[in-house]
């Protein structure tokens, strides 16, 4: 839908949050870490700008790579709602990228734990 106003796109953007948080357990789990990390864990520790700003990043990158992934899901599904094995293949390597992106998320909240405390 080209063309549309800006609001109208933000909503549609919200629509689509929305729907992630009611249909995909992952997602509000990552949402509940993220706001933990945002409003709990960076006010107490307060880490130097940057390693705020690349948690928030990995924070930004994990949730939207999520919703890329429930995207590619209820699309494959809508296409070929039947059990396929190439479509598995589609949702486990989508699922992977969430994983190493997960993974490198908590690898560099590790090492802004270390800087922090380090520094304390």
């Amino acid at each position: 839908m080209k063309n549309q106003p800006f609001l109208k796109k933000v909503t549609n953007a919200v629509k689509g949050i929305s729907y992630a948080l009611k249909s995909e357990n992952n997602f509000r789990i990552q949402i509940l870490i993220a706001v933990l990390i945002i409003g709990i864990g960076l006010p107490i520790l307060q880490p130097t700008l940057i390693w705020s700003a690349l948690l928030i990043l990995c924070i930004g990158l994990v949730l939207a790579a999520e919703l890329v992934n429930t995207a590619l899901e209820v699309l494959l599904d809508y296409l070929h709602p039947e059990i396929h094995p190439e479509i598995a293949k589609i949702k486990d390597i989508m699922a992977g990228m969430v994983l190493i992106l997960s993974l490198t998320s908590v690898f560099i909240a590790g090492l802004a734990l270390i800087d922090t405390l380090g520094k304390s």
